[in-house]
């Protein structure tokens, strides 16, 4: 009994010592308090142990869209193809419309963006990411209900440079409404640039940018020679055999802004490289041979505000040219996939016979000209205009006026361009602080030379091969957003 009683002291003052070892390993530092970087703007924390300052930012929607989808894109383009098929056993792939499409569809969507930021000898080191998921009423082509990742921003920027998927510098990125329109390059995409800054808000940009971001399609057939209109026909809808060539040579783009108390104005130009792979009906196995020209595109955007008519109101104007580099010049409705086709075509069976109406026309960098797999570039043009008003500091809207145009070679076939009008408005109501309780209204307008119908293409062997295109139609879409910032 002794020598346990001494075996249970000896433990017991080890145990003692063990704890008073461990307290002094663990002492608490005195407190380090967050610190406010006021430099960098509202927000702003210093990281405790660190030289970084960090926002921690993002928000919270709902939306809910008529005859549009995810970003209130109106159901008239390839970017949308889940739009273009229902939930049921039939239906037929964009650009076909039926009676088992759906009109309605919502989202909802949770976004958290960081904003980190170091002074250093050489300025500002920045990194910034947004990311998110969304879920939406269709997750896909004949799909359901389901999540989505969201990805918009991942760049960092330090002396001059930035590196890493952001705005294209092509861009001023100036958008007043929910939608992204179909008048206007607005493209996000990866990149590599440097921006010399000078007096007076003046500054100048070189950027490589990811050229795949970019490149929209060569209209080729694969078989046999064939009028650049033949479209390819399937279960999955309208299309055409894309004959592009893989990225060689990312785009190069060059900008001047300047920016003032008056507003910004930005001049750009793009040399985007257009590859295309030689057909089978010239004699070659396609991917072994390829030939490669360059397009090129010049915009100009003009923002100027107006504070005389009230607080935030403000102006801009975009105008683009593009010949062989379609995507500068819009003809999407997308921030980051490029479209290779407009239209709706609404079917309906009178009888036994299946009825047609609407529109449909092929979207591509270049067309085939000849049997031999010869191609050349296509041209397109628009011009936009928005105007914001602030009714009351909690209370704006703004009207959205654009027009764009595509054209084919001129030694092909006359007949198969195209014309897209758009106008809109939206009203935004923010009863407190970092809300937005929004409905926007659009109009969207496609305009052919040539009613729709089954044209006829003559291949090698002197066979007739229909196709379907041509025509005009015209939608409203829109819907509401609410959304939480913060």
């Amino acid at each position: 009994m002794k020598s346990n009683v001494i075996l249970s002291a000896t433990l017991l003052l080890a145990m003692t010592e063990g704890g008073n070892a461990a307290d002094v390993l663990v002492k608490a530092k005195p407190a380090e308090y967050v610190k406010l970087c006021a430099a960098y703007g509202p927000g702003f924390f210093m990281i405790p142990g660190t030289d970084t300052c960090l926002r921690v930012g993002g928000y919270a929607r709902f939306e809910a869209y008529v005859d549009a989808v995810g970003g209130f894109t109106p159901l008239l383009t390839s970017t949308v193809p889940q739009g273009f098929n229902g939930a049921g056993a039939g239906g037929l792939g964009y650009p076909f419309r039926d009676g088992d499409d759906s009109s309605l569809f919502t989202r909802s969507r949770g976004v958290l963006d960081l904003d980190a930021r170091t002074q250093t000898d050489y300025g500002i080191l920045r990194s910034f990411i947004r990311w998110g998921v969304s879920w939406d009423t269709t997750n896909g082509v004949n799909a359901g209900p389901g999540l989505a990742p969201y990805f918009e921003r991942a760049f960092m920027q330090f002396g001059g440079f930035t590196f890493g998927y952001t705005q294209s510098l092509f861009d001023t990125g100036y958008d007043y409404f929910f939608t992204t329109p179909f008048a206007g390059s607005n493209r996000w995409t990866t990149v590599m640039a440097y921006t010399a800054s000078f007096d007076n808000g003046v500054s100048t940009t070189l950027s490589l940018e990811d050229a795949a971001n970019r490149t929209t399609g060569v209209q080729m057939v694969g078989s046999t020679p064939q009028i650049w209109y033949n479209i390819n026909s399937s279960v999955t809808g309208l299309g055409y055999s894309n004959f592009a060539a893989g990225q060689a040579v990312p785009d190069i783009i060059g900008n001047i802004r300047i920016d003032q108390s008056w507003g910004t104005a930005l001049v750009s130009g793009a040399l985007h490289q257009v590859g295309a792979l030689a057909p089978l009906y010239a004699g070659f196995v396609p991917g072994l041979e390829t030939s490669s020209t360059w397009g090129w595109a010049l915009g100009g955007t003009v923002e100027i505000k107006l504070p005389a008519l009230a607080a935030g109101d403000s102006l801009f104007v975009q105008a683009n040219y593009a010949k062989g580099a379609v995507s500068y010049a819009g003809l999407s409705a997308s921030t980051q996939v490029q479209a290779r086709g407009v239209g709706a075509v609404n079917l309906s069976q009178v009888g036994p016979s299946i009825v047609g109406t609407g529109a449909f026309y092929t979207v591509a960098d270049a067309v085939a000209v000849n049997a031999l797999g010869d191609y050349d570039l296509t041209t397109s043009w628009a011009v936009a205009g928005q105007f914001r008003h602030y009714w009351t500091p909690g209370l704006r809207s703004a009207v959205y006026v654009g027009y764009a145009s595509y054209d084919v070679p001129r030694n092909i076939v006359a007949g198969f361009d195209f014309n897209i009008s758009q106008v809109g408005l939206n009203t935004i109501w923010s009863p407190v602080k970092n809300i937005d309780i929004g409905a926007e209204l659009l109009y969207t307008k496609i305009d052919g030379q040539v009613p729709l119908g089954s044209y006829r293409a003559i291949g090698e062997t002197g066979a007739s091969i229909g196709t379907l295109a041509g025509g005009s139609t015209d939608l409203w879409s829109g819907g509401i957003r609410i959304q939480r910032n913060f």
